[in-house]
């Protein structure tokens, strides 16, 4: 009896802090742990509390509890909530998303990376909750879903990055339960606290309906001046999760409609990205215009791109998940565009999407505009939740710009993983990564801590993080696995370098000998081109030296700069992807540089096969590729030219000879001087001789045929 009336005193502690959460705009964080199923008993009373509420679910199912049952067909329905409940695999579930209720099953796992993309998805008064074996046993405990990040040969273990995020300092931002017992209960502010909820609900008092924020207002009133203002001045808004941006979409284009706006479309990655602003545009429509059809259509990227109908406005959503190619030829082909992005500390793609966007947006649409929501709509900004979760996935860190004395020595340290979790210097060094690299997530900091096979370095002066990288240490396969994986029967995980050298550039042997890549190397923003990047590399280089590596290498996005940066370096090119890469837009480049002397041969001839094979491939599988990578990585073959050819090439320079009698004397001629040619006009013979493009595919702006061929002429009378 005393048991029974234990659990149900919980049970109403739990609801009437709640209601306390809903009355301040939070969330409530719970924390069941158990060294048994016991507390599988007091989340499905929880739960039996919410009758009415959309229930997202992470993690394996729990029999009577989230519609999954043991020894029957029919799904059990002991707490009666399955027709809400919703199974969350992929983070683009969650894009645009809400819900009331969102469990994640620990007890056989857990994904951290969507765990953290998830948290944002619960509205204000909704529950976070957390299952859990007892915290002891948990630190104990491997986490199968580590599996994905950890590489070939090393097993699982138990979590470092558990024990790290435990061990975060307590401030009482969450209810935590133990065998159905209350261990640790939520802090609230005192009753006379002039506390930021509070100021966050008198702002949301005098605002006229429907804005929910101030921030949200000013993004409808941006939205306005895109389709008023100036043609290609797109409005790029981001924001953290429940700040309004999607239903800031949603109602301008219902107020647009009311102006008499009528060809306006949305595009996402997922229809369910769109849901909320379409949700939104209805809602208050009706409330405009009572009975109107909704002119706001959802556009698949695809076929917008391939139906190009003509529009007032385009709104994009998420965009940060849509490949920045398709995102380009959105935006070049519609005037009027707005792009809404999620940018959640450095989850996900959104810090990334900033990175690659900006810079296009400042080339291709000068004066575009940007605008941050700041103010939160779905809870309020002190709400426990969100301060758990920035907090325990370091979110909240803001990079420190360091001093720099050209003139002192700089101190590259390897940090050792054991430690890493309790390093004062990771929050920096986290958002530092963030800053410098387009794909920067909480899976990055999960695999530091948890994958064996990563180092982190730092480039310090005088205790200022100037720099750092994360190490993949690669190779020393067994050479029965290498030939496996030659032949093409085996792949293994985290092996990225090895395989290519065994697989595709058909060296098993060199997968064998030990090898470090260089997976990321980030360089304070404010002290970039200053030599600092090509400091650190060259001291990597010595101490994989000093430490026995045979090779050291990378694999990237490449583009023009970055390749030089590399070269410079004394890494060169052995392998090119024949497609852009989807988070990058670039193709991906496998660069080396040998160690030892006895690879120096092996790299050299892996280098000129590469250079040869890409010349042909130009005009076949890579005849999209960048005219300045090709010039900077492929070698065409030497062609001696006759008396009478040259000849031939003057007359054709001074105007008396038609190009198409000298075209393959002109591939000829270029394939002996393209690295004296200017890079403008070297970009036109790539594209035409290399390439292959027609005449009307190498227009530029105003240029026809006949410009370009006296570019041509131009160049082959300067030699």
């Amino acid at each position: 009896m005393a048991a029974e009336a234990g659990f149900t005193a919980l049970l109403t502690l739990i609801n009437q802090r709640q209601q306390q959460c809903k009355s301040f705009g939070w969330r409530l964080p719970i924390w069941l742990q158990s060294a048994d199923n016991t507390d599988n008993l007091l989340l499905t009373g929880i739960l039996q509390q919410q009758q009415k509420a959309d229930i997202f679910w992470l993690g394996e199912a729990v029999p009577g509890v989230s519609g999954a049952s043991t020894g029957s067909a029919e799904p059990s329905s002991a707490t009666g909530v399955e027709k809400n409940l919703q199974f969350i695999q992929r983070k683009n579930q969650l894009l645009g998303a809400e819900c009331d209720v969102l469990v994640i099953n620990a007890q056989q796992g857990i994904d951290w990376d969507l765990v953290a993309a998830s948290a944002g998805c619960v509205k204000a008064g909704g529950l976070w909750i957390l299952l859990s074996p007892a915290a002891e046993l948990w630190l104990q405990q491997p986490n199968h879903q580590a599996a994905k990040l950890r590489s070939y040969p090393h097993p699982q273990a138990s979590s470092a990055f558990l024990k790290f995020w435990l061990n975060q300092p307590e401030q009482n931002n969450w209810l935590v339960c133990s065998n159905n017992a209350l261990i640790q209960d939520l802090s609230f502010p005192a009753a006379n606290s002039n506390n930021s909820s509070n100021t966050n609900k008198n702002q949301v008092v005098a605002l006229p309906s429907p804005y929910l924020s101030v921030d949200q207002q000013q993004a409808v009133q941006g939205i306005f001046k895109v389709l008023s203002g100036h043609r290609r001045r797109p409005l790029l808004m981001t924001a953290h999760r429940g700040r309004g941006k999607s239903a800031a979409l949603g109602i301008a284009a219902a107020e647009l409609q009311h102006q008499g706006k009528t060809s306006l479309a949305i595009c996402a990655p997922h229809p369910d990205s769109a849901a909320v602003a379409l949700a939104m545009a209805k809602q208050h429509l009706q409330q405009l215009s009572p009975g109107a059809e909704l002119a706001l259509r959802f556009w698949p990227v695809d076929v917008l791109l391939a139906e190009k109908p003509k529009l007032d406005l385009l709104l994009i959503d998420e965009a940060a998940a849509i490949p920045t190619p398709q995102l380009q030829q959105l935006v070049a082909h519609y005037s009027r565009v707005v792009l809404a992005s999620t940018e959640h500390g450095y989850e996900g793609t959104g810090r990334g999407f900033l990175l690659k966007f900006q810079p296009y947006l400042d080339q291709n649409c000068p004066g575009w505009h940007k605008l941050q929501l700041q103010q939160a709509i779905r809870y309020a900004a002190d709400c426990p939740l969100e301060q758990l979760i920035f907090q325990r996935f370091l979110l909240a860190t803001e990079y420190q710009q360091p001093e720099y004395q050209p003139k002192q020595p700089l101190q590259l340290q390897l940090l050792p993983q054991q430690q890493l979790g309790q390093q004062p210097l990771l929050p920096q060094i986290m958002a530092l990564l963030s800053l410098s690299h387009y794909q920067t997530s909480i899976t990055d900091l999960w695999a530091l801590l948890d994958n064996p096979a990563l180092q982190l370095f730092v480039l310090m002066q005088q205790q200022h993080l100037l720099a750092c990288a994360v190490i993949s240490i690669e190779g020393e396969l067994p050479a029965e696995l290498s030939q496996q994986i030659y032949q093409g029967e085996r792949r293994v995980q985290g092996q990225l370098m090895a395989q290519s050298l065994a697989f595709h550039l058909a060296c098993p042997e060199v997968a064998c000998e030990k090898m470090a890549r260089i997976q990321r190397i980030a360089v304070s923003p404010s002290l970039q081109q200053q030599g600092i990047g090509s400091a650190m590399l060259q001291l990597l280089h010595s101490h994989f030296s000093q430490a026995g590596f045979a090779l050291l290498g990378s694999s990237f996005g490449c583009n023009s700069p970055l390749l030089s940066f590399w070269q410079k370096a004394g890494f060169v090119a052995v392998k090119l992807s024949q497609q852009a890469e989807q988070a990058s837009s670039e193709p991906s480049v496998l660069m080396l540089q040998p160690l030892t002397p006895v690879l120096c041969s092996t790299v050299d001839k892996l280098q000129q096969q590469f250079r040869q094979q890409l010349y042909w491939q130009l005009a076949d599988s890579q005849r999209q590729l960048a005219a300045e990578l090709a010039l900077q990585l492929a070698r065409p073959p030497a062609e001696v030219l006759s008396c009478s050819e040259r000849q031939q090439l003057s007359l054709f320079s001074a105007g008396n000879r038609p190009y198409e009698l000298v075209e393959v004397l002109l591939l000829h001629w270029f394939n002996q001087h393209y690295q004296q040619v200017p890079i403008e006009v070297a970009a036109i013979f790539v594209k035409k001789l290399w390439q292959k493009h027609s005449w009307n595919q190498l227009k530029v702006g105003h240029q026809g045929k006949q410009a370009l061929i006296r570019q041509l002429q131009q160049a082959v009378s300067v030699h």
